[in-house]
């Protein structure tokens, strides 16, 4: 039976992504600098969580105004679980772009990519400079890469570097967050290996890693606010990167279900 579910909800899944898909585009050129282009993307990773079974509870008080979010990262389905609540266009890294599915949907989704070149640099600072100014707000994983949950691994302090930029950084409001997983298949988390039904990371392979995930019960999370931080507050990017990385450090120590230690993972 759990086969066959997974089976609908792959199929499912498939179908909305190829309609998404140009829905996006044209929204993109109707919509491209209005809230109304969110309803698409937003109405997008709703339904991704619901195939899959992704319960999204919400805690602490999310900043006014344009804002930068940063958080831990643990898994592709993070972005359609924060996604979901905050209308804000996400900063990743280049190489997202030949995901299937996922890399077609963040091209049109204006994602910000972030590449190593200097000329790179200089278009990622003018394109979140524009993305601010257009009244729309960014979330970042600045940890790089994701992880098992168990704790969050130091932020790389080069992207702070760009968001201390002068001209950036006046009026620039950043808000860590923390994704804990609560439950998986309707039951409280008991061990690290349940994190795996969420979290992808190491040398995990996307589809296998989804099937598993279609032929679950679901998993519930918590995502946590925590208080904003002004950019200009700020002269050092290491000083920057740290203290927010503490933020949600602590927040997912305070969140981690009991059964699990929480620990500290290597950089």
């Amino acid at each position: 039976m759990r086969v066959v579910i997974g089976a609908l909800k792959m199929g499912s899944f498939i179908l909305m992504s190829l309609i998404t898909i140009p829905l996006q585009t044209l929204g993109l050129l109707l919509f491209g600098n209005t809230k109304l282009f969110f309803i698409i993307p937003a109405t997008y990773y709703r339904l991704t969580c619901l195939i899959f079974g992704i319960k999204v509870t919400l805690s602490g008080k999310r900043a006014d105004g344009h804002v930068l979010y940063v958080g831990n990262h643990l898994s592709y389905i993070d972005i359609a679980a924060v996604g979901s609540y905050l209308n804000a266009t996400f900063i990743s890294k280049a190489d997202v772009k030949n995901w299937p599915i996922f890399g077609v949907l963040a091209t049109v989704g204006k994602t910000v990519f972030i590449e190593r070149s200097r000329d790179a640099v200089t278009k990622c600072i003018q394109d979140i400079k524009k993305t601010l100014s257009g009244g729309r707000s960014l979330i970042l994983f600045p940890e790089g890469t994701s992880t098992k949950g168990t704790d969050v691994i130091p932020f790389k302090s080069s992207v702070f570097e760009i968001l201390l930029n002068e001209e950036l950084k006046k009026n620039l409001i950043v808000q860590p967050f923390t994704i804990t997983i609560i439950n998986v298949n309707k039951r409280a988390v008991q061990k690290e290996e349940d994190h795996d039904l969420y979290a992808w990371y190491g040398d995990m392979e996307f589809t296998p890693h989804l099937w598993e995930l279609a032929k679950s019960k679901g998993v519930d999370i918590l995502i946590t606010f925590h208080p904003p931080r002004a950019a200009a507050d700020y002269e050092d990017r290491k000083a920057f990167a740290s203290d927010c990385h503490k933020d949600v450090q602590e927040g997912l120590r305070n969140t981690l279900p009991p059964t699990l230690d929480f620990q500290t993972e290597a950089a």
